[in-house]
């Protein structure tokens, strides 16, 4: 998924046609239910949950699981960085939280945001590969896995998995890990959400969304796949 201050805009030279448009916050589309991406600066990861309302232009609510330690942390006008998915579009911004209770339910009231930034996946370049990696369940268990395609948003993968596999049981909006070795650059491992499962004589292929990549795990990506394609040249 993308740095704090850029849903995108760290690419290589032969991929500059920047498709990240900034924009005025009235042009954010909110729809109810829709899930999002909570992130605090200065801290790895994020976190999972969904928009249940908002006022135009004053404040939006969530409703957002963290743990106790990282909820009872949060102060009046704390900065967090929030990305969603509507319509084949990623939306990111910075905010600032005005309250979060946890009765009746754990829900985070935030800044409706001044501008924007909008990545449209349906024109997100797609590099072919064989990356090896390993593939991890919310459980901790891991499969070897190939990597078919990556994108600045998400990636393809390969995995087998006999009928009794747990890996079977995966569903759509389950998050998991992936592990990618890129030889002399490293291994970079970043969390998943699963968008689309697909099945086919003892090989499971997940289509996932990205929840959270830095700039620089993309720049290593993007590497790794140049160098690829041109050593298949």
């Amino acid at each position: 998924m993308q740095s704090a201050k850029n849903i995108d805009s760290t690419q290589s030279a032969n991929h500059s046609d920047k498709k990240v448009a900034k924009l005025a916050g009235v042009n954010l589309e909110l729809t109810m239910g829709n899930e999002l991406v909570v992130m605090l600066p200065g801290r790895p990861g994020g976190y999972r949950g969904s928009i249940i309302g908002f006022d135009a232009y004053e404040y939006i609510v969530a409703n957002v699981r963290m743990p106790q330690a990282i909820r009872s942390s949060l102060s009046y006008r704390d900065e967090i960085i929030v990305k969603y998915l509507n319509e084949g579009t990623v939306y990111g911004f910075r905010s600032n939280i005005l309250n979060h209770v946890t009765r009746p339910a754990p829900l985070v009231f935030f800044t409706y945001p001044n501008s924007i930034e909008k990545l449209d996946l349906r024109r997100a370049s797609r590099f072919n590969c064989n990356i090896d990696g390993t593939i991890y369940t919310m459980e901790g268990k891991g499969y070897d896995c190939l990597v078919l395609n990556v994108s600045e948003t998400g990636c393809m993968v390969a995995a087998s998995a006999n009928a009794r596999d747990p890996l079977n049981n995966v569903d759509v909006d389950d998050d998991m890990l992936v592990a990618m070795q890129l030889g002399s650059l490293g291994t970079i491992k970043l969390p998943i959400a699963i968008k689309n499962i697909s099945k086919e004589k003892g090989t499971v292929r997940f289509g996932s969304m990205f929840l959270d990549i830095s700039d620089e795990e993309r720049s290593l990506l993007i590497r790794y796949v140049e160098k690829i394609e041109r050593l298949s040249l």
